[in-house]
């Protein structure tokens, strides 16, 4: 509006308009404050969004992990079920082997064990061992002695 026609207006209508300018702009605050918390609302869901796809992005990351290391276990399982043979024909040869050499070891003629010479403690032994003469031997060869 015009300055001129506002103020030809009377105070009960400029007070009207103030009014009604005031009830407008409450609702237009209540409609802004509404907008805000959608706008919040959103964002979050963008914020979660982004962290679900992350997610998703990481459990993609360890399911293709997984599917590695299965492949590597089957293709495992695959080498040894078609090498199966060889190996055990390599582990029979090898049993073989060993079987053999055990028996020539056997009928082989054992060799006479070394005789080490005996230790300070077992020529102690041997010497206490022997017999002692008796008490009574001795003055028998002294008096012999001494008839002679």
């Amino acid at each position: 509006m015009a300055d001129k026609e506002l103020r030809k207006m009377n105070r009960t209508e400029l007070i009207e308009i103030i009014y009604a300018l005031q009830q407008n702009e409450r609702t237009l605050r209540t409609e802004n404050e509404k907008l805000r918390r959608e706008l919040d609302d959103k964002l979050l869901r963008m914020e979660s969004a982004g962290s679900i796809a992350e997610a998703a992005l990481s459990l993609n990351r360890v399911f293709e992990d997984a599917e590695a290391a299965a492949k590597q276990y089957l293709d495992s399982l695959r080498y040894v079920d078609e090498n199966v043979e060889k190996i055990l024909s390599e582990a029979r040869r090898q049993a073989d082997e060993i079987v053999a050499t055990a028996e020539k070891e056997i009928s082989a003629p054992a060799a006479p064990p070394h005789r080490e010479e005996p230790r300070r403690e077992e020529k102690r032994r041997t010497r206490r061992t022997r017999p002692v003469p008796e008490k009574t031997e001795r003055p028998q060869k002294r008096r012999e002695r001494h008839l002679k």
